[in-house]
C-alpha cells in the first residue's frame, strides 16, 4: 500500500527507522554479562571453532533439539524458495497479490507476536515449539493446495501467526539449556548448521521444480490425483512441492512428540 504512495525509498527510510528504534531500546538497558570460564589449559584455535557442536553433541537433548529444529527449517526452505515464484506463475504474474501474501505474513508475525508477550507463552516450551511446527505446517499446505489470493492471504497469516510461538521457544530451550558463558558459541555452531541446510534446500528446490515437477504437470496426461488437488497450468509442479514440504514440516513437529530426549527438556515431564 505504501509503495504507491513514497516508494521503495520510503519504505526503506521506514525500515531504518525501525532499526534506529531497537538500537536505541537497547542503548538504553543494562545487559547483564556472564561471568568468563575460568580454565586452565589453552584452547586451540580448532578446539575454539569446535566448541559449540562438541557441547550440542554430548547432550543428548540437546541433539534432538538440533535435529528435529534443523528438519523443519529445511523443509521450511525447500518449500520457502518457490513461494514468490509459485504465487506469480499461479497468479498470471500477479504482483498485487504476491505483496498481499506478504502483508498478510507481516500483520500474522506481529500480532502473533504481540499475543505471545501479553501471554507469556506456554510453560512447556517444547511443546509450544511442536505446536507451532504443526500449526504453521498445516497453514502451508492449506496455502498451496489454494489457487486464488482468497485462499492465499487467510492462510499465509495463520501461518505467520506460529512463528512467534515456535521461535520463542525453540530459543528459550537453548538458553535454559545452556550455561551462559558458552551460548555464544553453541549459538554460532547452531546458526551455521542451519544455514548450510537452508543453502542446501534452496539448491535443491529449483531444480527439483524446474527439470522435475513443472514438466511433469505440464504434460498431456500428468497424474489426475495431483491434477484434481492443484489443478493444470504454470505453478501447479511448485504448488505440489510446496505442499510435500508444509506436510513434511507437519510430520517433524508430530515426529518431536515421540522423542524421548527433546521432551525431557520440558521441566515437568516425567520419564521412566
Amino acid at each position: 500500500m505504501l509503495y504507491p504512495l513514497i516508494g521503495l525509498l520510503g519504505i526503506m527510510g521506514i525500515d531504518l527507522v525501525s532499526f534506529g528504534v531497537a538500537i536505541t531500546t537497547l542503548l538504553g538497558r543494562a545487559i547483564p554479562q556472564p561471568s568468563p570460564l575460568v580454565t586452565l589449559e589453552i584452547e586451540t584455535l580448532l578446539a575454539k571453532l569446535t566448541f559449540g557442536f562438541r557441547e550440542v553433541w554430548r547432550e543428548p537433548r540437546l541433539r534432538a533439539l538440533l535435529l528435529i529444529s534443523t528438519l523443519f527449517w529445511f523443509f521450511h526452505d525447500l518449500g520457502g524458495a518457490i513461494y514468490d515464484p509459485m504465487i506469480l506463475a499461479r497468479s498470471n504474474g500477479n504482483a498485487q497479490v504476491l505483496a498481499s501474501t506478504a502483508t498478510a505474513a507481516g500483520i500474522g508475525g506481529v500480532l502473533g507476536a504481540i499475543i505471545l508477550s501479553a501471554w507469556g507463552g506456554p510453560n512447556q516450551k517444547v511443546s509450544g515449539m511442536l505446536a507451532g511446527f504443526i500449526g504453521a505446517g498445516l497453514s502451508k499446505t492449506v496455502f498451496g493446495l489454494g489457487r486464488s489470493s482468497q485462499t492465499w492471504i487467510p492462510a499465509q497469516f495463520c501461518s505467520s501467526l506460529n512463528f512467534p510461538l515456535l521461535g520463542s521457544s525453540e530459543t528459550a530451550l537453548w538458553m535454559e539449556h545452556i550455561a551462559p558463558a558458552m551460548q555464544g558459541r553453541v549459538f554460532a555452531a547452531n546458526a551455521l548448521v542451519q544455514q548450510g541446510v537452508s543453502a542446501g534446500a534452496i539448491l535443491i528446490a529449483g531444480p527439483l521444480a524446474d527439470r522435475w515437477l513443472e514438466p511433469a504437470m505440464a504434460t498431456e496426461h500428468p497424474l489426475p490425483m495431483l491434477e484434481s488437488l492443484f489443478g493444470s497450468g504454470p505453478g501447479t509442479g511448485m504448488a505440489a512441492l510446496y505442499v510435500t514440504t508444509s506436510l513434511a514440516m507437519v510430520l517433524v513437529g508430530l515426529g518431536g512428540f515421540w522423542l524421548a530426549n527433546l521432551r525431557g527438556m520440558d521441566p515437568d515431564r516425567q520419564f521412566e
